[in-house]
């Protein structure tokens, strides 16, 4: 095993796609921070703007009518008029810097929501509202900063926040990332079989060398993330007790240093989990292009196909975008799915243990081969 590792640590130390992936994680990490700055991401006063035109929008859709207490409009058309009043409260609350004041109006507006989802003909403006998940999410999380009388509100410039966003959108690229990565996990070998030939290494142990390498790549790509963030702290550090709204089977709020450390436990399962699938995928295809191809068809099908979560639910790719799954977004399908990602963790987990039992069984063949 130790001989193996040698031999596998000399040819990676060589290997230009480790360098060239650890660039790309430092251009994505400066990229992002570039790109927040640039398009003003995270600005909650353009949100509520947004919000504002959704909500006339939605009045636009029902006959000018009275809106008061007695007047002769709906209960919806009240309902969504004082919605709108709350939100231009938020907005000028906002512009005042009065954070107390923003937390207490969009708790306001959450609960006007929440009594909307019950009037009748709702589903003519359902488009243009958030769904009951997210507005369940939206009431706890203001709710929060009202009762413990937050002051002030997030700033992605600042080190723990700017982790926060990446890692809540770093599911989808993960997955791409690191099958891009090992998609020619031992393929690249086949072109030094005369160093690792030289000595007598079993296939099991020349695949275990090959994963811990990989792995401690994996770790550095991931200890990179922080370290080139730790840019952003020249804008402050952040706070790491901030509320993160997030669905664990019933909607919930975590800190966020617990969605981060959440996010960078399920990005190491997904890593290992594709980096077995790639070992997998290359001994039976020896080719680069097809276990690629053979990673994207099974993990975007779910995303072409949303409904196939439902007809599947607990399809390991299901869970590959962890952040949508810590987002609720199975529940608000059309078909409603309620899976957890503390269910895809484990799921994955049993396919690591599976892939390495096919691994060890059928491909410990002696030493090694050319594919």
């Amino acid at each position: 095993m130790l001989r193996a590792l040698k031999v596998g640590l000399l040819i990676e130390r060589t290997n230009r796609k480790n360098l060239v992936a650890l660039l790309a994680v430092v251009v994505v990490v400066f990229g992002m921070m570039f790109f927040i700055k640039a398009q003003e991401v995270g600005q909650q006063l353009d949100e509520k703007k947004s919000d504002f035109y959704n909500g006339r929008a939605a009045l636009s859709k029902f006959q000018v009518k009275d809106a008061s207490e007695d007047g002769d409009g709906s209960d919806l058309f009240k309902n969504l008029t004082k919605q709108n009043r709350s939100i231009a409260l938020q907005i000028a609350a906002l512009t005042m810097d009065n954070y107390p004041l923003y937390y207490e109006a969009s708790m306001t507006t959450a609960e006007l929501r929440k009594e909307a989802f019950d009037l009748e003909d709702y589903d003519k403006v359902a488009d243009l509202l958030p769904t009951k998940l997210e507005n369940t999410l939206n009431y706890m999380y203001f709710k929060q900063m009202v009762d413990s009388e937050k002051q002030t509100i997030s700033d992605l410039s600042q080190y723990i926040p700017f982790l926060l966003y990446f890692f809540s959108i770093a599911g989808f690229g993960w997955y791409i990332f690191i099958s891009f990565y090992t998609s020619s996990i031992l393929l690249d070998d086949f072109e030094h079989t005369s160093l690792v030939k030289g000595y007598p290494v079993r296939f099991d142990q020349y695949i275990l060398s090959k994963c811990v390498i990989a792995f401690g790549y994996v770790l550095a790509f991931i200890a990179l993330i922080f370290i080139c963030s730790l840019l952003s702290l020249r804008n402050g550090f952040g706070d790491i007790t901030e509320p993160v709204r997030v669905f664990l089977g019933e909607p919930t709020l975590v800190s966020s240093i617990s969605y981060i450390g959440r996010a960078v436990l399920y990005m190491i399962v997904i890593s290992i989990f594709v980096m077995l699938l790639s070992i997998i995928l290359n001994v039976l295809l020896k080719n680069m292009y097809l276990t690629l191809f053979v990673h994207f068809i099974l993990f975007f099908l779910p995303i072409i196909f949303p409904s196939l979560i439902s007809l599947f639910p607990y399809n390991p790719f299901n869970f590959m975008s962890f952040n949508e799954i810590l987002a609720g977004v199975p529940v608000d399908l059309e078909k409603s799915t309620t899976i957890t990602m503390n269910q895809g963790l484990i799921l994955m987990v049993i396919c690591i243990v599976l892939m390495l039992v096919i691994i060890q069984r059928f491909f410990s063949t002696g030493k090694i081969n050319r594919a």
